[in-house]
């Protein structure tokens, strides 16, 4: 018998203690099926989900229309940009991140982890890793499963994994526990064995898609592929940070290079 995918993810979320769980939910797959799983195994499961106080977007409606459709509590938690430089000086202090990508990535749960009730905070966390869904994967690494493997492997370091050591620090200073499915070995050696082609052919993640599809068509599909900062557009607000002579105190002209600046934090030059 071929060992499906929803299998794994329900086995995971099965034998976690936690009975209730908080779902970092958003429009993607990724975190769908892990809610979607949880909900098949029995957990009663809230939703978090954010939008800048800018504007919406798609992943926190996508999140309430979720979980309006399968009745689970939602809660749409609103970020405060005008505290842009002091959450920066927080997330390059209390939780030394390094990268353009761990500053924007953890920025938004400065205002979600206060909100959150459950012990338990289950994420598609990694998922994305598995599949070569950025352009430089499409570009330089799909075409033997050799050159996949490789991206991959970068991929799942320790300090890459799309910011999780920092994350992690964040659900930790709220006495929270991050469970995150898509790294279990066994859910690892099922997406391991097979190459791009096997992975995004006929659709894009399509092995989750069919596993849930049922529940996929209720929310009439989720969308493809999009990086969480750019989605929000917390991207373009750190852009801002760039004309703050107190965080970009070598002119800076990438927010890439300012977020390198602070790595290290030490005696920050203020």
């Amino acid at each position: 018998m071929q060992i499906q995918i929803t299998n794994l993810l329900e086995s995971y979320i099965e034998d976690i203690e936690d009975t209730e769980l908080a779902v970092l939910l958003s429009g993607g797959v990724d975190s769908l099926s892990v809610a979607f799983a949880a909900d098949r195994v029995g957990k009663r499961i809230k939703a978090y989900s954010f939008r800048l106080d800018l504007h919406d977007n798609y992943d926190n409606e996508k999140a309430k229309q979720t979980a309006t459709e399968f009745g689970w509590p939602h809660r749409e938690c609103v970020v405060d940009t005008t505290n842009l430089v002091e959450d920066f000086l927080i997330l390059a202090k209390d939780y030394q991140c390094q990268k353009k990508t761990h500053f924007e990535c953890v920025y938004p749960f400065l205002y979600v982890y206060p909100h959150i009730e459950e012990r338990g905070v289950l994420t598609g966390w990694g998922a994305d890793g598995y599949y070569g869904v950025s352009k430089k994967a499409n570009i330089h690494y799909k075409h033997t499963k050799e050159k996949f493997d490789e991206f991959r492997n970068d991929y799942f370091k320790e300090k890459n994994t799309a910011g999780l050591i920092w994350h992690n620090r964040l659900a930790d200073s709220y006495d929270k526990k991050h469970y995150t499915p898509y790294l279990d070995v066994r859910i690892k050696n099922f997406f391991y064995e097979k190459d791009w082609y096997e992975l995004n052919r006929p659709m894009q993640k399509h092995h989750v898609r069919s596993g849930y599809s049922t529940e996929l068509n209720r929310i009439y599909g989720a969308k493809l592929h999009a990086n969480l900062q750019l989605e929000s557009g917390v991207d373009k607000v750190f852009e801002t940070l760039l004309e703050n002579k107190k965080i970009n105190h070598k002119n800076r002209t990438r927010v890439m290079d300012l977020c390198r600046d602070w790595k290290c934090y030490t005696n920050p030059i203020l």
